[in-house]
């Protein structure tokens, strides 16, 4: 995981390397909706592809996940934190949509 011959951990490589695959997928994303070329499925699908690939290569990249010597508490934190942060913004999307539908006057056809 850790390179200790090539000083993964204490250079600029990873980061290097990081910046320019995130710029690359950005770019990417741009062209893809700028010019169209593709139906609203396949635009929506690709933008979201390169969204998560775009995020993993953060997480690698940047914040050095799994390249640790102990990954495992790391990776459990994160999972953890991403599962805290699903529920919290799918309860509030719950929260709002039942409130729209409880609160909001409905059309009794008058």
């Amino acid at each position: 995981m850790i390179d200790q011959h090539h000083g993964w951990n204490v250079s600029f490589k990873p980061l290097v390397i990081g910046f320019i695959l995130t710029l690359v997928l950005i770019f990417a994303a741009y062209r893809i909706v700028a010019y169209g070329h593709l139906t609203q499925t396949l635009l929506m699908t690709s933008i979201i592809l390169i969204g998560c690939i775009t995020a993993i290569v953060q997480l690698i990249f940047f914040l050095h996940l799994g390249l640790e010597e102990r990954p495992r508490w790391n990776l459990m934190m994160f999972l953890f934190g991403v599962a805290l942060i699903a529920v919290l913004i799918g309860g509030s999307l719950w929260i709002m949509s039942n409130l729209n539908y409880n609160v909001m006057p409905h059309d009794l056809g008058h």
